[in-house]
């Protein structure tokens, strides 16, 4: 059994709720007979499979005895990679490393990995290669609160859960809140403090246009009010998320 990773312009595909329903679609839409001609995929997506197939060439371009030797399908928006298992983890490292270089995002079972390439030897988890995450013992479950300026972002409410995410996943951030463009995030942050609830909280992070605030599970309800309070008073929209990674 091989190792499948699906490689898609995430400017394309926009937000999703499922990004494995969109490539399913993209997939079942592609004209048929065309899944093995190159030049179905949009050029960024050739310019990946260029860098790729210099380490993972095309089934057919290599020895039959050649485990690197990979099946690929190409689609309009995404290409389908088919690593063989004994060099799993390395092919979906460099399709993931090629993929921040190329500006595209990889999709693997059901798990989109984040746009930045891991930078050290093992400093990354997947489901579908190192089977499901242990839970480490002695940690609380956690609930995660996500506010954002939808003046700086624009971010429309059907997509807004999806953003979050995506920015609390790849987005640069700071302990330090100066990074912080929006007025009112300014405030909230000032107001949050004056109320003397530092000792709840576990983590807080700043990013350009949201903050980020973590709380174990057993802090969670002391909290929801207060935070709640201040984003609505200043307007701004509120994610709650539990037991984020």
């Amino acid at each position: 059994m091989g190792i499948t990773v699906f490689v898609f312009d995430k400017r394309v595909a926009k937000a999703q709720a499922n990004y494995g329903v969109w490539v399913g679609r993209e997939i079942a839409a592609a004209p048929k007979n065309a899944w093995n001609k190159l030049e179905s995929s949009s050029p960024r997506l050739r310019k990946w499979f260029a860098d790729m197939r210099k380490t993972f060439p095309l089934i057919g371009e290599s020895d039959p005895d050649d485990s690197y030797g990979t099946e690929y399908c190409f689609y309009r928006n995404v290409i389908d990679a088919v690593f063989a298992s004994s060099i799993g983890e390395e092919g979906v490292r460099k399709a993931w490393k090629l993929a921040e270089k190329h500006g595209l995002r990889i999709l693997i079972g059901d798990e989109l990995l984040p746009a930045a390439a891991p930078r050290g030897k093992r400093d990354f988890h997947i489901s579908v290669l190192h089977g499901a995450k242990p839970d480490k013992p002695g940690v609380s479950p956690n609930v995660c609160f996500v506010l954002f300026d939808p003046e700086l972002t624009r971010v429309s409410p059907s997509t807004a859960r999806n953003w979050d995410l995506e920015q609390v996943e790849t987005g640069a951030w700071s302990n330090d809140p100066s990074i912080l463009s929006g007025d009112r995030l300014r405030q909230w942050k000032d107001q949050l403090a004056a109320r003397n609830l530092d000792s709840l909280i576990s983590e807080m992070r700043f990013y350009r246009e949201l903050i980020f605030v973590r709380v174990t599970q057993k802090n969670g309800s002391s909290m929801v009010s207060p935070i709640m309070e201040l984003s609505h008073r200043l307007g701004l929209p509120l994610q709650v998320y539990v037991n984020l990674a």
